[in-house]
């Protein structure tokens, strides 16, 4: 796929916006220092943490695309991260882009900053693991990733070698090229087969070629599924969400985190 089209296809996928400190309560905003530098500049994530009640399962980390905060994707990535609480785990929405003064689609427009934006949010979650794992009641073995889009085809990259205390990654609609064939990490993708800017053809190919990778993908679904706006062009791709998918991939996405 072409570095250009592996730019657009990445365009329309965004976050949730989140800030401030202290100590993490049942539902609070945080902090999480970068343990690298961006342009310079000593950087603080942030993100937005709930804790499931009772005995949780885990944490789930879910990551936006590489457009920034949009007010559909924030929507859609809380809506997972209930849904997930339900299931008896907690949950981080992470802010990669809000810190670094890069969000609004910014990072989609050069091959260069997509490339390295792939690099730094690897190391932004493996920051957010370590930064869990110092957090009480939150399992420090039991830490999990989503992610749309771009923040999908982050975390298929991060399964192709194993985190300490990362168990499973969820991608939806990736681009294809970032999937590995055998993840050390087991590897849920979930796309739209009608999805004309990250196709899921080489993903569908991949799936029998190890046990850790398990891909779905959905007639007629397009790009951006699981939001709740109605099919519509951007940027010369079709986006939008379809009720059936964005059910029953989240339906998956929690049973695959429960089995591993």
């Amino acid at each position: 796929m072409p570095r250009s089209n592996i730019i657009q296809a990445t365009l329309f996928c965004f976050l949730a916006m989140l800030v401030n400190t202290g100590s993490v309560k049942a539902g609070t905003n945080v902090e999480i220092l970068s343990s690298s530098k961006y342009a310079g500049k000593t950087i603080t994530l942030t993100g937005e943490l709930r804790k499931a009640g009772g005995n949780t399962r885990g944490t789930v980390i879910l990551l936006h695309g590489c457009g920034g905060l949009q007010g559909p994707v924030l929507s859609s990535l809380r809506s997972h991260a209930s849904s997930i609480r339900s299931a008896g785990f907690s949950t981080l929405i992470l802010d990669s882009f809000n810190p670094r003064g890069i969000s609004g689609g910014w990072v989609c427009g050069r091959d260069s900053r997509l490339a390295s934006a792939q690099a730094y949010r690897q190391r932004d979650v493996r920051d957010a693991i370590k930064f869990l794992q110092t957090e009480p009641g939150i399992n420090a073995k039991q830490i999990y990733v989503m992610g749309q889009s771009n923040g999908g085809s982050v975390v298929s990259i991060l399964a192709k070698r194993p985190v300490k205390g990362l168990r499973a990654a969820v991608a939806f609609y990736p681009w294809c090229g970032a999937v590995p064939s055998n993840p050390r990490t087991p590897l849920l993708v979930l796309s739209g087969e009608a999805d004309d800017w990250t196709p899921p053809a080489r993903c569908k190919s991949l799936d029998k070629s190890g046990d850790r990778l398990t891909v779905v993908t959905y007639p007629n679904a397009v790009h951006s599924f699981d939001l709740s706006i109605p099919v519509q062009t951007y940027q010369g791709h079709k986006v939008g969400g379809s009720t059936k998918a964005r059910a029953d991939a989240r339906r998956k996405m929690i049973s695959f985190f429960k089995q591993n």
